[in-house]
């Protein structure tokens, strides 16, 4: 066995992104965390290391901790994304990856010793789940966590999501930070002519909700997300982002993405409610139910009553530049449901 007394009687792998973008002082702990992995005979994975236009020596650190830790036979390969932000760097390290199942490693995430194994295993197991994710746990070299980090733990990419393994569906999002994903679906929510409208974080603002969308493209498409207990990783905070100053930076990033998030979940609403239904009934009642909702002749949400003509309509109804993708791309979800792709 390789570093493992796990049995597993079929050959497989996964690869291990890692997104970088001025990464020196996180890379190591990362890496060799990464080294200690346990897994079967059978069994590979690579670490691809996405370099986001870096300025430092993220590439070279890399390879050398690598090289002088790395366990033999599981490559490290380096490749460069010029294009600043979070989600270029992931459709990069995802075209580029050897495998079809996807481990989504930011550069602080230290995985547990059977991560990655276990991280495949989710997938092999579950064919409908699109995204799966476990339990981040902080660490941190400050003396001591601010008063107010635990009202914003969560914004850190931080949560236990449940005490077992299950469909987590009505949370609607997995996070990015150990996100389990598979190739073929990830290129697939994002082909030339529907991009992503959340580029996720670059190296000047810490934009995000990159991850959300994804999740929210998935659930439109008709994949379940799925929580394993026996995925976890521990989230580094240098003290340097434990300020009121970064607190603030990473606020603003999650309100600037906040208002498109919005707009997938009410569209998923819209989506859930009307699945089942006939669409041409439900188009033809909807301006009346829109009409006595204002007159309040009916008990029903405006703004649901709107979505359902909106986002059924064959039309163009007009909306904002979001509302236009996100109704594009359900059109084109129907193509890339479970089962056709």
């Amino acid at each position: 066995m390789s570093q493992s007394t796990i049995s597993q009687a079929s050959p497989a792998g996964i690869s291990v992104i890692i997104c970088c973008y001025n990464s020196t002082q996180r890379i190591g702990e990362t890496l060799r965390h990464l080294a200690l992995q346990q897994f079967p005979d059978d069994f590979n994975f690579e670490v691809l290391l996405v370099d986001n236009d870096s300025t430092d020596d993220t590439a070279s650190v890399a390879r050398a901790i690598w090289d002088g830790e790395g366990p033999a036979g599981i490559p490290l390969r380096i490749v460069d994304e010029l294009r600043a932000g979070q989600m270029y760097a992931r459709e990069k390290g995802v075209k580029e990856a050897a495998y079809d199942s996807i481990v989504f490693c930011d550069d602080d995430n230290w995985l547990n010793a059977d991560y990655v194994f276990y991280a495949w295993k989710t997938l092999s197991e579950n064919p409908t789940v699109g995204a799966a994710g476990g339990s981040n746990y902080p660490v941190t070299d400050a003396p001591a966590y601010p008063d107010w980090f635990p009202e914003h733990a969560d914004k850190f990419a931080l949560g236990v999501p449940g005490e077992e393994s299950c469909i987590v569906n009505n949370r609607s999002f997995i996070l990015g930070a150990g996100m389990v994903t598979r190739k073929k679906l990830f290129l697939a929510m994002y082909p030339d002519d529907h991009p992503t409208l959340l580029a996720g974080r670059n190296g000047s603002k810490l934009s995000t909700g990159d991850d959300f969308e994804y999740c929210k493209r998935l659930m439109i498409a008709g994949y379940d997300l799925y929580f394993e207990k026996r995925l976890s990783l521990r989230h580094f905070i240098p003290r340097q982002r434990l300020m009121p100053a970064y607190l603030e930076r990473l606020l603003a990033g999650i309100n600037d993405a906040t208002p498109t998030i919005e707009l997938y979940d009410l569209a998923l609403r819209a989506h859930r409610r009307n699945k089942k239904k006939n669409r041409w009934r439900m188009l033809l009642l909807s301006p009346f139910r829109i009409i006595f909702t204002k007159w309040g002749l009916m008990d029903r949400v405006l703004i649901d009553e709107r979505n359902t003509l909106y986002y059924l309509s064959p039309f163009d109804l007009g909306g904002t530049h979001e509302m236009k993708v996100i109704k594009k791309f359900f059109r084109y979800a129907k193509s890339v449901e479970p089962g056709k792709i």
